[in-house]
């Protein structure tokens, strides 16, 4: 701490700006950060506002050490976050005191020196639908919406992910030697479209069973058009 002032009185920081609550500042990065990267990273970033426990976000700034962002992440630990959302709220917490540090908030970022603990939760077992299950759903999602019946008996018969379905575009949609979906690139929610992480392109049987239902997406569509719409479509599917 004293050499924390020492270095403010020398003009690396200010010390009356030190005084500021991380509940005040907190919006003042976010309205930054939001033009300078990318749409997802700041929806994870502006989820520091919700995720910093109460006893840390009230906290001036010029007093935070390393001790309360350790308390904060051992905090998330225990409330039952998964490790890797702990990790991604660290790495969002870092940028925020790497921001103060650059404004001459405060001398030093105090998350630097911290770890993200190991995860306490019990790892879940996925249960997928057996073959009857999955047709008893789509019978019953058929009575409400049969374009989203179709797209959601399609995933489950390919295991694609959401962010996946939407962007397979009817050129993806490949018949010979045997029916498969290639997949390249992948649209999560309020995010732009993007190259799938491993960055090629994956090959997805189409079984026989859904065959007809993305051979029906695929008619009347250019190739550039999107496959799996929800609602019939006339003429061209217009592109995002």
């Amino acid at each position: 701490m004293v050499a924390r002032e020492r270095a403010a009185l020398a003009g690396i920081a200010d010390p009356r700006a030190g005084r500021r609550t991380l509940r005040v500042l907190l919006p003042e990065w976010l309205e930054q950060r939001e033009h300078e990267v990318s749409r997802k990273t700041y929806v994870a970033d502006a989820a520091l506002a919700r995720l910093t426990p109460p006893a840390l976000v009230g906290l001036q700034i010029g007093v935070v050490t390393d001790r309360e962002i350790t308390r904060a992440l051992v905090a998330l630990n225990r409330s039952g976050l998964a490790e890797s959302s702990v990790r991604r709220f660290r790495a969002s917490l870092s940028a925020f005191f790497a921001w103060a540090v650059r404004e001459r908030l405060i001398v030093s970022n105090p998350v630097t020196a911290t770890r993200v603990p190991k995860g306490r939760g019990v790892r879940t077992e996925i249960s997928p639908f057996a073959q009857d299950e999955l047709q008893s759903f789509y019978a019953a999602c058929l009575g409400r919406d049969e374009q989203l019946a179709g797209v959601l008996l399609i995933a489950g018969w390919t295991g694609l992910r959401w962010s996946e379905l939407r962007e397979v575009r009817v050129r993806d949609f490949v018949r010979v030697p045997m029916p498969v979906l290639l997949v390249s690139r992948a649209a999560p929610e309020g995010v732009e479209a993007k190259v799938t992480k491993s960055g090629k392109a994956r090959r997805v049987p189409v079984a026989d069973r859904i065959l007809p239902l993305v051979e029906g997406y695929a008619a009347g569509k250019g190739p550039d058009d999107l496959l799996l719409t929800t609602r019939p479509v006339i003429g061209c599917m217009p592109r995002r």
